[in-house]
Order: C-alpha cells, then sequence, then structure tokens
C-alpha cells in the first residue's frame, strides 16, 4: 500500500483542535441542561425553539419548522482569536430546508433579513452572496447526521457582533411537508 505524507499542525493549530485550549464561545444547544448558558446571547427570537425532537427525548436543538419561512434568531457573539464563527446544524434527506445566515452589527438583522422570505431553489453547495451564507439542512443520502459549517464572516478577536440564522420557505423540490431546520451550536474561535 502507498501511505500518504503525514500532516502536521501549527503549534496554533494543535492547542485549538487537538488540546482544546483556545479562547472560544460555544453556545451548545444540544446540552439539555445548557439553555441558562446561552439564553442570554438571543437577542432576538422570531419562531425558534429550544426542544429534543426525537422520540426518546435527548436529541435537543434550537429549531424553527414553517412551511412559509422568515423565522429569524440573532445571536449576539464575541470573536476569538481567529475571527473565525462555526456553525452546526443536522442535514437529514426529509422534513429540513435552508437557512441563510449571516454576522454584522444590527440587533435586528438589517438589510439581509428581507431574504429570509426568498424561496431557495438550489438543492446543495457552498454558497454565499453578498455577506449571505446558505446553510442547506437537506440531502439526498437516508439519514440524519450533523454538518458543520465555518462561515466567511467574521468577528474580530474581541469584538462584538451579531449572529443571524434564518427559515427560509418551504420548497416543493425538496423531500417532506415540513420544513425545519435543528442549530446544534455555534462556536466562535
Amino acid at each position: 500500500p502507498i501511505l500518504r505524507d503525514p500532516m502536521y499542525l501549527s503549534e496554533d493549530e494543535e492547542r485549538m483542535y487537538v488540546r482544546h485550549d483556545s479562547v472560544s464561545q460555544l453556545l451548545d444547544f444540544t446540552d439539555p441542561s445548557g439553555h441558562e448558558k446561552w439564553k442570554n446571547q438571543v437577542c432576538e427570537n422570531d419562531g425558534w425553539n429550544w426542544f429534543a425532537d426525537n422520540r426518546e427525548k435527548d436529541k435537543f436543538g434550537l429549531i424553527a419548522n414553517n412551511v412559509t419561512g422568515g423565522q429569524h434568531i440573532s445571536l449576539e457573539v464575541t470573536g476569538g482569536k481567529l475571527g473565525l464563527v462555526e456553525l452546526s446544524y443536522v442535514i437529514s434527506y426529509e422534513n429540513f430546508g435552508v437557512a441563510l445566515s449571516w454576522v454584522d452589527d444590527s440587533r435586528d438583522g438589517g438589510t439581509h433579513r428581507p431574504k429570509c422570505k426568498n424561496e431557495i431553489w438550489e438543492r446543495e453547495g457552498l454558497i454565499r452572496l453578498g455577506g449571505v451564507e446558505y446553510l442547506f439542512g437537506s440531502w439526498d443520502e437516508k439519514a440524519s447526521v450533523p454538518m458543520v459549517t465555518i462561515l466567511k464572516n467574521r468577528v474580530e478577536e474581541g469584538g462584538k457582533g451579531y449572529l443571524h440564522i434564518c427559515l427560509t420557505p418551504h420548497s416543493t423540490h425538496r423531500q417532506g411537508n415540513e420544513n425545519k431546520f435543528k442549530l446544534l451550536g455555534v462556536r466562535l474561535y
């Protein structure tokens, strides 16, 4: 067999990814007792609920589910050393839709919020238009799995900003009759 050359991490990468020494902000929506840790970061909430949506009631997340779309949440965030914003969410083969995400300095979503009422026809991919990033909650595999995306939008180290996530309307070319988006967590580092 032919083996690949080993990949080496820089000292900063090792601290962040292996030893988890980096200073970061974590909003963990999967922790059943974690609501108290992140509820003060929510600046505006229109249609997002925190609950466990499975039969066993043990898989928590911050969830929006509405076929008309437009559900919006704004989270106050503080930038970490690298300025990166990481979102984790569920992707599934049916009943999941598309969310939009962006970072700005307005609590209410500013000029991008009206885009939350536009139906998205694209099915997948990495789409970033005018500071807004598309988060696709559906895929063709018959499984529900977590997805992690690092946004192009950044928040300077120690700087404050508002992370916005909104659900777009249901599109008839997606599997299922529901239009859900389940956010698992936000990490800034």
